[in-house]
């Protein structure tokens, strides 16, 4: 996935993010079919994001942000 993205935080704590300059937010959510995370602030989630940013398995491909 590429291009410039928002993230929020909805009433019940579960990160959203869209493609800026849409309407449509998507729940950030995981793999393993567990309820997705919830967070306390935006900027919470945000240093998560940014801390996995860049992140590779061991054949070198892109590991997506999972919460």
């Amino acid at each position: 996935m590429s291009g410039d993205l928002d993230v929020t935080v909805d009433d019940t704590g579960k990160g959203l993010v869209r493609y800026r300059e849409t309407e449509a937010w998507y729940t950030i959510g995981n793999f393993d079919a567990e309820p997705p995370r919830v967070w306390k602030t935006v900027s919470e989630l945000a240093a998560a994001i940014e801390e996995s940013a860049g992140a590779r398995d061991a054949a070198g491909n892109t590991v997506p942000f999972e919460a």
